[in-house]
């Protein structure tokens, strides 16, 4: 399932344009919409610290790859992944790049920047992401996160 998800994901890239608006299609123009909107609610469950929201959005199968750990589905995502992180951190905002949708597959990739807040201090995070968003019964969920924290890594101009 995961090179599934993957080889979706590089033949999205590959074979989508970066907007949809330009081919004129009122129902590709709402599909824009449709990203955007299942992205502020994935952030809108981080930045409100609440667990619930986020892990509701999550398919049953779901894979995030965090820097270099991995996590396989819905429980081991909440317990190893949501469950900490939920509770340091905030202030996410995402800058996208390129984002799409393609019958019932949805993607975004982008830049991300957050807080984690811990008991003595507040430190900053940059980091570069890629969410894949899959329909099934008309219900989207997110099926795979790709985070990757540059924080450390130097400015390339």
């Amino acid at each position: 399932m995961k090179n599934l998800l993957l080889f979706s994901l590089l033949v999205l890239l590959i074979g989508c344009s970066q907007t949809t608006s330009e081919t004129g299609d009122a129902s590709q123009s709402v599909s824009l919409v449709n990203v955007d909107s299942l992205n502020a609610g994935f952030l809108a469950g981080w930045n409100n610290h609440d667990s619930a929201a986020i892990m509701n959005i999550f398919a049953d199968y779901a894979i995030v790859f965090n820097d270099s750990l991995l996590h396989k589905g819905k429980q081991e995502i909440a317990d190893r992944w949501v469950s900490p992180g939920v509770k340091v951190l905030g202030n996410i905002k995402t800058f996208s790049a390129l984002h799409n949708i393609n019958g019932n597959i949805a993607y975004d990739a982008g830049t991300y920047t957050l807080d984690i807040t811990l008991p003595d201090a507040v430190l900053k995070e940059k980091g570069n992401y890629s969410l894949v968003w899959e329909k099934r019964d008309n219900d989207w969920k997110l099926a795979m996160v790709h985070i990757e924290d540059v924080t450390q890594m130097p400015d390339v101009k």
